[in-house]
C-alpha cells in the first residue's frame, strides 16, 4: 500500500508533505526519503502510543531532520502549519473539514485520502473544492491458495483511494 500511495501522490525532493494519522510512522519515512533532506514531512497523529512509536522509528531512521512531528488530531493539529505541496490522510477524526483545511488553506497541489468506508470517501470528495480534479480508486486485498486448476482467494479486504489533484493532473 505504501508503494501505491507515494506513486499516486508524487512527492518530490524538497517538497513538503502532510501525513495526517502517521500512526507508527511506517509511511512517514518513506515519505522523508521521497522529499529528500531539503524536504519535510509534517506528521500529525493524535494517538499517544502511536506517537510514541513514530518518534522512535523517526529517530532509529536518523531522518529528524525532514519529519516535524505534530501531536493532536486533525482538523485542529494543522493549525500551525503555512503551507504544503502535498497531503495524505490515512486516519482522520473528520475527514469533512481536515480535506477542507488541506485544500483551502494550506492549499496542497496533490491530496490522497484513504477511505476505509463508502462514507468516508464521499465525505472527503464532497468536501474538495471547486478547482481540485477527483480522481476515484478502489483496490481489493486478500490471499490467494492454489488449488490446483483454481485460486481460493479469502481475507478481501477493500480500500478505497480519493485522489485529489488541483487544476488538471
Amino acid at each position: 500500500m505504501k508503494a501505491l500511495i507515494l506513486a499516486l501522490l508524487r512527492p518530490e525532493p524538497g517538497s513538503t508533505v502532510v501525513e495526517v494519522g502517521a500512526g507508527s510512522g511506517s509511511l512517514t519515512l518513506e515519505l522523508a526519503k521521497a522529499v529528500g533532506p531539503g524536504g519535510r514531512v509534517i506528521a500529525v497523529e493524535g494517538d499517544g502510543e502511536a506517537l510514541d512509536s513514530l518518534r522512535e522509528n523517526v529517530r532509529s531512521f536518523c531522518l529528524g531532520d525532514r519529519v516535524e512531528i505534530v501531536e493532536g488530531w486533525a482538523p485542529d493539529a494543522l493549525e500551525g502549519i503555512e503551507a504544503a505541496d502535498h497531503a495524505v490522510v490515512t486516519g482522520a477524526r473528520d475527514v469533512g473539514p481536515t480535506v477542507k483545511v488541506l485544500t483551502e488553506d494550506l492549499g496542497v497541489k496533490r491530496l490522497l485520502v484513504a477511505a476505509v468506508t463508502p462514507e468516508t470517501y464521499t465525505r472527503a470528495r464532497d468536501a474538495l473544492p471547486e478547482g481540485y480534479d477527483p480522481k476515484p480508486y478502489a483496490f481489493v486485498w486478500g490471499r490467494g491458495k492454489d488449488l490446483g486448476r483454481t485460486t481460493l482467494f479469502s481475507g478481501l479486504r477493500d480500500q478505497k483511494l480519493l485522489l485529489a489533484v488541483r487544476g488538471r493532473g
